[in-house]
C-alpha cells in the first residue's frame, strides 16, 4: 500500500495522534471573533453545550469526535460514522451569527485559526479509522 511507504507500518496511528494534538492546539487558538471580544478554543468547549439556547448544535460534534478518536482501531466503521455525523454538526459553526450574553447579544465577526484546526480533526480521524479499517480487513483470517 503507497501510504506504508510514505508513513510507515502505523500510519494510521501517526494520523490519529497528529489530530489528537492538532485538537488539543485548537483548544489554546483563536476560534470565535465577535463584536465583543475574542474566544479561544478552550472557552468554546467549556460554555459550547450551552449552544442550543442560542440555536446552535455545533458543540455537540465534540463528544462524536472524541468516540471517533477512541474507537478508531477498535471500531473503525463505528468510529467513520460518528465522525462524518460529527463534521455535519461541527460545520454548523459556520452559521452562528451572535453570541448571547448576559448583557446583550454580540454579532460573530468571524472565526480563528482555532475554529479550522477543530474542523480538520475530523477529515483526519476519518482517515485515521479509513486506514484501520483496511488494515483490519488485511489481517482478518479466512476471507
Amino acid at each position: 500500500m503507497k501510504y506504508q511507504k510514505i508513513l510507515g507500518e502505523d500510519a494510521a496511528a501517526i494520523v490519529l495522534s497528529l489530530s489528537v494534538v492538532a485538537y488539543v492546539t485548537s483548544l489554546f487558538l483563536r476560534a470565535i471573533v465577535d463584536s465583543h471580544e475574542v474566544l479561544l478554543g478552550g472557552g468554546v468547549l467549556l460554555l459550547g453545550w450551552l449552544g442550543p439556547l442560542a440555536g446552535s448544535f455545533a458543540w455537540f460534534a465534540n463528544p462524536l469526535l472524541i468516540f471517533a478518536m477512541y474507537f478508531s482501531k477498535e471500531k473503525p466503521s463505528a468510529a467513520m460514522l460518528a465522525v462524518f455525523f460529527g463534521f455535519v454538526l461541527a460545520l454548523t459553526t459556520f452559521g452562528i451569527k451572535e453570541i448571547p450574553s448576559d448583557n446583550a447579544s454580540y454579532t460573530v465577526l468571524g472565526f480563528g485559526a482555532g475554529c479550522y484546526l477543530w474542523l480538520a480533526c475530523f477529515p483526519a480521524v476519518f482517515i485515521a479509522s479509513f486506514l484501520n479499517s483496511k488494515k483490519s480487513r488485511a489481517l482478518a483470517p479466512g476471507e
